[in-house]
């Protein structure tokens, strides 16, 4: 009898072990789980028990994802995804676009492998519409792929938007890049980017904690400049192109509106950007001029500002010689002092872009915002969001001791 006892909680406990290995033998190798209705749960898993939820995105697309994530693919917005998520946000990501940060973020890459170098080795999907890898995606079979607006857009023009739902991975579009100048768009469009993040991450209240952050650094300048009567005209310029500057549908529009200016380019540019007559320049004189540096300069690369600079001579020195050009002598702008150089990192796409327009708003009205240190705004977002703390050079002036 007792022998007959022990055999069958012998047999009980095998078959518990058989289930529980088939289910995991599905999640990770198959890339599904069973299918449960929206209100269902599924227990026994890492981070505790999990859900599926509808996701409604920026695009207004309702997509099915079980939540908290645990695997996910992140083609934008790593430092967004780790000020919802915590340190412990860069353990799901399975692959991600580190090709972006190489080619255009190289200075913020630097930070993130100085910090987290096994980040060199989660494998690169590249980016939609230039070398997007849609065959790794689809090998790790991620619970979520995140992405933006243009990015999708290019994902289902090539058609790897498809092969994802064929796989049975969801795509999740965020955008913090609203280009409307109207405030209670803006701000809701951001909301929404942070709340989705905080939704898929389980770390909704820290996800609104981050969203009134921002709220308030945006506010600080749009509520101050409301009354402002007089409304300096900016010329914003890149350091890669000589004559390349940006017109109305461009962030540095949305940020010079916020900030009490008027945008000289979008007189010429009705796009994001584009080349500007040197002519125009000089009959406009605008009242500031503002270069986004990349650095990338047309010469090569110049590292002059961002995380690895710890001087402002160089990022001075650069903008000597990008103002040394025919008739700028005579320019406001130039005879006044107010040129300036900024990361162009900061001007758009993460959550952190309201230290833009604080520069901005510092460099348009001084007077107005003596007390602002974007700077120092930025560092708070680093202390509070961020796992590691913020240096370098991110916007220095002509005039700047």
């Amino acid at each position: 009898m007792v022998a007959s006892k022990k055999l069958l909680s012998i047999a009980v406990l095998l078959a518990i072990v058989a289930v529980a290995a088939i289910a995991l033998y599905i999640y990770y190798v198959g890339g599904g789980v069973p299918k449960l209705e929206a209100n269902q749960t599924v227990a026994g898993v890492v981070g505790g028990e999990r859900r599926f939820v509808e996701i409604v995105d920026v695009l207004g697309r309702r997509v099915r994802v079980q939540v908290p994530v645990q695997r996910v693919v992140l083609l934008y917005g790593l430092e967004d995804w780790v000020a919802v998520g915590g340190e412990e946000a860069l353990r799901k990501i399975v692959a991600m676009n580190s090709w972006r940060y190489k080619k255009w973020r190289p200075d913020w890459w630097q930070a993130w492998i100085e910090h987290y170098p096994w980040l060199e080795e989660v494998p690169d999907t590249g980016q939609p519409g230039r070398n997007f890898n849609v065959e790794i995606v689809v090998r790790l079979k991620p619970d979520v792929v995140i992405a933006t607006p243009w990015m999708y857009k290019s994902m289902v023009e090539s058609g790897d938007a498809k092969r994802l739902e064929e796989a049975g991975i969801p795509v999740v579009v965020i955008d913090f890049v609203p280009k409307t100048t109207n405030l209670t768009e803006h701000l809701a469009v951001v909301r929404k980017s942070i709340m989705i993040l905080g939704k898929l991450l389980g770390c909704e209240d820290r996800a609104e904690k981050l969203y009134r952050f921002y709220e308030k650094q945006v506010l600080l300048v749009v509520d101050r400049v409301k009354e402002v009567s007089e409304r300096p005209k900016v010329l914003v310029l890149t350091t890669w192109s000589r004559w390349r500057a940006y017109g109305e549908k461009s962030m540095y529009h949305v940020w010079i509106v916020f900030a009490g200016g008027v945008n000289v380019g979008a007189k010429a540019i009705k796009g994001a950007s584009g080349d500007i007559n040197p002519e125009f320049i000089l009959e406009e004189d605008p009242d500031v001029i503002v270069f986004a540096c990349n650095n990338n300069f047309p010469e090569g690369q110049k590292v002059v500002i961002g995380y690895t600079v710890d001087d402002v001579k160089p990022a001075k020195e650069a903008l000597k010689e990008l103002i040394d050009r025919p008739g700028w002598d005579k320019l406001k702008a130039v005879v006044s002092g107010r040129v300036y150089l900024i990361h162009h990192g900061l001007s758009h796409g993460h959550i952190f872009q309201f230290a833009c327009l604080q520069y901005f708003a510092k460099w348009l009205h001084p007077e107005l915002f003596k007390d602002l240190d974007p700077f120092e705004a930025l560092a708070e977002f680093y202390r509070e969001f961020m796992p590691y703390p913020l240096k370098g050079v991110w916007g220095v002036g002509l005039g700047d001791p």
